[in-house]
Formats: structure tokens, C-alpha cells, sequence
């Protein structure tokens, strides 16, 4: 039997590898993206749906090679160009692979060389008391889609999003060049990976792109995927999940691969399963209440800064639209609600609530910018908390903040440590009532 770590097997903060779900939905369109000269491709979805975990995988199918820039708040289009100008490196200087090497025509490895020593020797010029390093005018768009496409390999674009504005525009003109060079480089491609609705920041700003452009949602994944991320650790690690706590594990993750990996792993380590077991073991619903009890303490600084953002008061309006919205979906089940049904609540205490406030700033709940708390069901269109803690949370906080200024409370003003150690009862007690109506 081979042997895995568990921390290998269930992997909340890493791409999942062992357990990879193929999600059929719409692996199509990524291959046949990935497999169309001059295609550019633009991944995007919810925190945690699991975006980057299905391009690595497919990348691996497709491409040799891939650069990869992690996008950062504040990074500027010049950082981007030659944070992938540094990763061709060990391609053009260091020769790791005489294979490779070889395959790069003389001119290019020259003119790679001329703009390193120029980036050598320029280095870095003061801003303030920043140091910032100087792009040198040679590093072109079309001089870095040379570079890659020499190497047949694609250019990894990690939470995209995050970019400014003018930033997001600078490089929409960089993927028009890397598809026109698909004449030389058919494999040459940008993936930009971002959350919900990152696809328009590339197209709104050169509509020629419309039609060159991939636009891949990652969804939410379904209760079955989900099951196949247990289903796959246990032929692994040599365990089994009872079915009360699979139902359940399946049930809070809502539909985020990342909250099912965390689950998952606290379980076995609950069990002190720390790799491969030699004879089979059962996960049981105690295993489960650890787990639980792990995740919250584990997660109680993140979700404070998930409902700092929601609850944040950048000015005084008519309305405290966001927790106004999220006091409301307090009051329905995990599953979710129709917008309507939110709105007729709101319009009890506010009866002239206008729903272009609700429409506009359930979409931002939905958003990073608002710690993306909100998630939505194009398929059932319900609204919902994107996952079971959020809610619990949720309602500890307005239970301790009733009658208090929200500009002068923050969220961990709020939730007090005997909150906190009553939060893992709220939870279990959450799947209790919950696995009782899915009962027969």
C-alpha cells in the first residue's frame, strides 16, 4: 500500500493534487481554451472554488513550463513584467536543461541578455523611501511574448483582481500582443486567475479582445464533487468517513473545496492520523465536533477580517445597507433566499428601502472587496452565506453590537472570547438540525 501524508492528501491552503476533482462542467472549454492559438484565458470565481487547484492540474496536461506572478494590492504593470522576466532566468542564463537551451534561437537568448545586464546594472532608483527597480525600455510586451513563447510555455496570472485599475489596463494590451504573436508561438498564452466578474476588467478595456478571450467561471462546487474530494482521501489515507459526518462535512463546506480540505484534515488529525494507516479507520461524529472546535479557533481571526470588511462604514448614508442585508439573511435557513424574500423583509423596518441599494450591495457582499461573506446560486437563485461559520458569526456579532456605532465597533470589538468558545456548539448544533431534515 502506498503511503501519503495527510497534509498531502487534504491540502485547505495549497492546490489539491491527490485529491483533484475533474470537474466536467466545464473542463471543455478549458482544454479546447488551453488548445486554441491566440486564445487568451481568463479563470475566475468564487475565494476557494477552487480555481487555481483546476488551471495547475490542466496546465500540467498541456504545457512543459508555466511563469507564474502572484498579483499583489499596490503592484504595478512594471513589477508584473519583470517579476516574469526574473523567472526566465534559469531558461536563458543557467541552462538547467540543454534540451531546452538549445531549442532558443541565438537571437533571443542576445537580446535576453542585453536587457539582463541593462536590468543589472540600473537595478533599483529611490521612491521615497522605497526602493523600486527601473524597467528598461527594451523589456517590451513584445520582447517578454518572444521570451515565453521561446520556451513554449504560458504566463500564470494569480488573483488578477487585485490590480489597480490602470494597472488591469496596461495589461489587457499585453495579452492583444500575446495573441498576435500566436503566428510564431502557437502555445503562448496570459491566464489570468481572479475572483467573480475579474473577466470584464479584460474586455471592457479593447473590445477587439471580445471574441480572443476565454472567459472560464470556476462554479461553486456541486454536493457530489465534494463528496469525491472525501472519497479520494479515504482511498489514500485508508479510512472511511461515517455518514453522518461526510453528510455533514459536505453540508458546511457549501460548496468551497477549501473548507471540505480543512474539515477533512482536522478530522484525521483529530483521529491522529498523520499519514497512510495499515488497517482501515473510521471517522467518526466525534472526530467530527474536534474538527469543528479546531476550525473555528483556527478561522477566528480570518472571519474577523471577513466581517470587518463586510461591515466597514466608508460614509454616513440613509441606510447601513450591508448590515442591514445581513441581519436579513440571518434569518433564513443556510440554504439560502431569494432576493425578493430579502427585500420584503428589509421593507418591514424600511419600507421605502429602494432594492437597487439591495441588488447593488449583494453583489459586493459577493466580492473580496466585502470578504466575499455573500455567495449566490445562479442555478437555484438563492442568495446564502458562503459558508455555515459566516452566519454563526454573523449573528454573534449583531447579537453583541445591538444599539452600538458601527464606526466605532469593529467586528473584533464584538465577538469576545466566550463568544467564540460557544461558536463550535452553534455549529454542531447547525448540522444537527440539519442532518435531522435530511433524514428520511
Amino acid at each position: 500500500m502506498q503511503k501519503h501524508d495527510t497534509n498531502k492528501v487534504f491540502t485547505p491552503t495549497s492546490p489539491a493534487q491527490l485529491t483533484f476533482v475533474n470537474r466536467e462542467g466545464f473542463n471543455t472549454r478549458l482544454v479546447t481554451a488551453l488548445n486554441t492559438p491566440g486564445k487568451q484565458i481568463v479563470i475566475y470565481g468564487h475565494t476557494g472554488s477552487g480555481k487555481t487547484t483546476v488551471i495547475l492540474n490542466k496546465l500540467k496536461q498541456t504545457y512543459t513550463y508555466e511563469i507564474t506572478t502572484r498579483c499583489m494590492e499596490g503592484m504595478t504593470f512594471e513589477q508584473l513584467v519583470l517579476d516574469a522576466f526574473d523567472q526566465l532566468s534559469p531558461y536563458y542564463v543557467e541552462a538547467i536543461s540543454s534540451d531546452t537551451t538549445s531549442e532558443i534561437s541565438t537571437g533571443i537568448k542576445s537580446i535576453y541578455a542585453g536587457i539582463q545586464a541593462q536590468v543589472t546594472a540600473k537595478q533599483t532608483t529611490k521612491v521615497g523611501k522605497n526602493e523600486q527597480r527601473i524597467l528598461p525600455p527594451q523589456l517590451t510586451a513584445q520582447n517578454l511574448s518572444n521570451f515565453i513563447g521561446e520556451i513554449k510555455a504560458c504566463w500564470v496570472l494569480e488573483d488578477f483582481h487585485k490590480l489597480e485599475k490602470g494597472e488591469r489596463s496596461k495589461l489587457s494590451q499585453v495579452m492583444k500582443v500575446f495573441m498576435d504573436q500566436a503566428v510564431n508561438y502557437p502555445e503562448l498564452k496570459i491566464i489570468a486567475i481572479g475572483a467573480v466578474d475579474t473577466a470584464r476588467y479584460v474586455v471592457q478595456y479593447d473590445h477587439e479582445m471580445k471574441n480572443r478571450v476565454s472567459e472560464i467561471e470556476v462554479p461553486l462546487m456541486i454536493e457530489d464533487e465534494v463528496k469525491q474530494i472525501l472519497t479520494k482521501g479515504e482511498e489514500c489515507l485508508n479510512i472511511e468517513f461515517d455518514d453522518n459526518v461526510r453528510l455533514s462535512i459536505v453540508k458546511f463546506s457549501n460548496g468551497i473545496a477549501a473548507v471540505c480540505h480543512a474539515l477533512a484534515m482536522n478530522c484525521c488529525m483529530a483521529k491522529g492520523i498523520y499519514q497512510t494507516v495499515e488497517n482501515k479507520v473510521v471517522i467518526d461524529s466525534d472526530d467530527l465536533n474536534k474538527a469543528l472546535e479546531a476550525y473555528v479557533e483556527e478561522s477566528s481571526d480570518s472571519l474577523k477580517s471577513v466581517f470587518d470588511k463586510a461591515f466597514k462604514v466608508a460614509k454616513t448614508t440613509k441606510y447601513d445597507n450591508y448590515r442591514l442585508i445581513i441581519a436579513a439573511l440571518t434569518k433564513y435557513p443556510q440554504e439560502g433566499v431569494v432576493k425578493g424574500a430579502i427585500l420584503q423583509d428589509m421593507q418591514k423596518d424600511y419600507p421605502d428601502y429602494p432594492s437597487t441599494n439591495l441588488s447593488h450591495c449583494l453583489g459586493k457582499l459577493q466580492s473580496s472587496e466585502r470578504g466575499a461573506v455573500v455567495r449566490f446560486d445562479s442555478s437555484s437563485n438563492l442568495y446564502s452565506f458562503a459558508e455555515p461559520i459566516y452566519r454563526v458569526f454573523a449573528l454573534a456579532y449583531l447579537e453583541n453590537t445591538k444599539g452600538e456605532s458601527l464606526e466605532q465597533m469593529t467586528f473584533d470589538d464584538a465577538i469576545t472570547n466566550d463568544v467564540i468558545k460557544d461558536l463550535t456548539k452553534e455549529l454542531k448544533s447547525h448540522l444537527d438540525d440539519l442532518l435531522t431534515k435530511l433524514s428520511p
